[in-house]
């Protein structure tokens, strides 16, 4: 495949806030689309062999397949109600090399008649950085420029950052500040070096009580 042009995802989520996923330039290289079409009584599973995962499109269908069974006429399904884009897949799984979302939280619109969904995704080559809070990081590019692919601020595991246990208190794994992604990019995009700290004060605090970390996926783009 040839050069793949600018690929932006915006996301609707469901407070009504337009954040940008990500946006990544042209890679040259043999990079291909990879299509998963899942079942909407089934968990979806994407991976990269080598690389991380980048989401071009997640889209509900309602047409006939193979694998899910008949679809429904068209007309069943309002294009003003039953929004299409499934916002969750590119924001869990965009820099990962694997991804698994279980059914239940894809979820669908209330009466929309759709059979199932698919995601075209992209492995691009990457690196990724983890800085605890309170902590300073370096992003590094030797003779390329920073490209800065997913971001967040927060926690989504409970393990990282963590010398030992939390005493007496839960951790929220599902913590993200929104706009992550657009601060890292403002500072680091197109630079060699591009060094971060991992504070609230910078982040704001998605999830007060728990110890939070930053975690970055980029790539160096020639």
């Amino acid at each position: 495949m040839g050069s793949l042009g600018v690929v932006s995802a915006l996301v609707l989520l469901s407070c009504g806030l337009l954040i940008s996923v990500s946006a990544i330039p042209a890679i040259q290289g043999s990079e291909l689309d990879y299509t998963e079409t899942t079942c909407l009584d089934s968990d979806l599973s994407l991976s990269c062999d080598d690389g991380v995962i980048f989401v071009k499109s997640a889209r509900f269908g309602w047409r006939s397949t193979r694998l899910c069974g008949p679809g429904r006429p068209h007309f069943e399904t309002d294009p003003a109600r039953c929004l299409r884009e499934i916002p969750i897949i590119p924001k869990w799984c965009n820099g990962q090399a694997t991804c698994m979302i279980n059914k239940e939280k894809i979820g669908r619109p209330h009466r929309c008649f759709f059979t199932h969904y698919t995601t075209t995704y992209i492995c691009i080559p990457a690196k990724t950085i983890e800085i605890c809070e309170d902590e300073r990081g370096l992003l590094r590019c030797g003779n390329g420029r920073i490209k800065v692919i997913a971001a967040n601020y927060g926690r989504t595991d409970g393990t990282t950052c963590l010398r030992r246990p939390p005493f007496r208190r839960r951790l929220n794994t599902n913590c993200y500040s929104q706009n992550t992604l657009d601060l890292v990019s403002q500072r680091c995009d197109g630079r060699r070096r591009c060094s971060l700290t991992a504070t609230n004060d910078v982040f704001s605090d998605p999830c007060a009580g728990t110890r939070k970390y930053l975690k970055i996926t980029y790539y160096c783009q020639s």
